[in-house]
């Protein structure tokens, strides 16, 4: 059992130094994050012509940086933030041609809470 406690503490070690611990759904539900490393990506399907779609919410960045990018699906960057140490409001909103739009979220080292909502207009 003590081999079984140590080989799961050296597992969540290892998560924690290479990827950093994500503990939820970055768009679902507000998303605790330690050490975040590396990159997030979601989608969000357009199929009417002249409505938005996109994300609102907050982050509170402890320490690190959080990028977020929303792509047009012809993939030219439309809206874009940063999250860097502090509290912040997120608004991006894409609108315009049917398709899919991406929404890029490079993390740096970020410790923090991020909560994002879909929006649709």
């Amino acid at each position: 059992m003590r081999l079984l406690l140590l080989a799961l503490a050296a597992a969540v070690l290892l998560l924690y130094v290479t990827f950093g611990l994500r503990l939820g759904y970055v768009t679902l539900t507000p998303t605790q994050l330690l050490n975040a490393q590396g990159q997030n990506r979601y989608t969000f399907q357009l199929y009417e012509d002249g409505k938005s779609v996109g994300v609102t919410g907050t982050c509170t960045a402890r320490s690190g940086h959080a990028t977020l990018r929303l792509l047009a699906p012809d993939g030219t960057q439309i809206a874009g933030q940063s999250c860097p140490r502090g509290t912040w409001s997120l608004n991006l909103r894409g609108s315009g041609q049917p398709g899919l739009y991406r929404l890029l979220v490079d993390f740096d080292h970020y410790t923090g809470t991020m909560n994002l909502t879909e929006t649709r207009e």
